[in-house]
């Protein structure tokens, strides 16, 4: 079975509060937080400030992956640990390799690494060596959803299986009826799902039909 997880953008804690019950069929939540600086998109609690642990009791029924798109992502993950994050997301444009290392060396909890598609695949493999897994992304830009798919995570896809052959594959961005299949094709283990379900009228059935077209 391939996994396929329901991803928000949190716009505020009452919009997460309205979100998350829909979500429950899904043992696994993906939660973007944009800081309004890494990529010009901004969501709680960046604005409106919010406190993390305000979500806790909504969140602990999943296993909860926050995608870091921020401009200091180690405060912001050590923050999201603490409101009980199980899996956290860098990227590699923001977070030296040295502080990266030192970070996945003490961190209680999965951490993967991802990068834009302009970036140079020799940049995000110095960090695979040490991350848990990597995460492709399926669009050209990042931190908002429902843009057009970006076909470079193919060739991306292809050539990390090739030198990380036991670093599991999971993609972000554009995931949808059209594009599931030949994701799956193409090898990934993972896949994160943003607007074709959230923003679908009926999340289940959404994510119902999504599975039965790869599992």
């Amino acid at each position: 079975m391939i996994p396929i997880v329901p991803a928000v953008i949190p716009k505020s804690l009452d919009q997460i509060k309205t979100q998350l019950p829909h979500l429950i069929f899904s043992q696994e939540i993906h939660v973007d937080v944009v800081d309004g600086k890494f990529v010009p998109f901004i969501s709680w609690p960046y604005e409106p400030n919010g406190v993390l642990k305000e979500i806790s009791s909504l969140t602990d029924s999943f296993t909860l992956e926050v995608d870091l798109m921020v401009e200091d992502p180690i405060t912001a993950a050590e923050a999201w640990i603490e409101a009980g994050a199980d899996m956290l997301v860098f990227h590699v444009e923001t977070i030296n390799l040295k502080s990266f290392t030192e970070f996945v060396k003490t961190s209680p909890v999965s951490v993967g690494i991802s990068s834009l598609n302009d970036t140079p695949l020799d940049t995000l493999f110095s960090y695979l060596n040490v991350a848990d897994y990597v995460q492709l992304m399926g669009i050209e830009k990042i931190g908002v959803q429902g843009q057009s798919f970006d076909n470079r995570v193919f060739e991306r896809i292809k050539v990390v299986k090739e030198s990380f052959p036991n670093h599991p594959i999971v993609i972000d961005g554009s995931v949808n009826k059209e594009t599931i299949l030949s994701l799956k094709q193409a090898g990934v283990n993972r896949l994160i799902v943003g607007s074709a379900i959230v923003s679908a009228k009926n999340p289940y059935e959404s994510y119902k039909e999504l599975m039965s077209l790869i599992n």
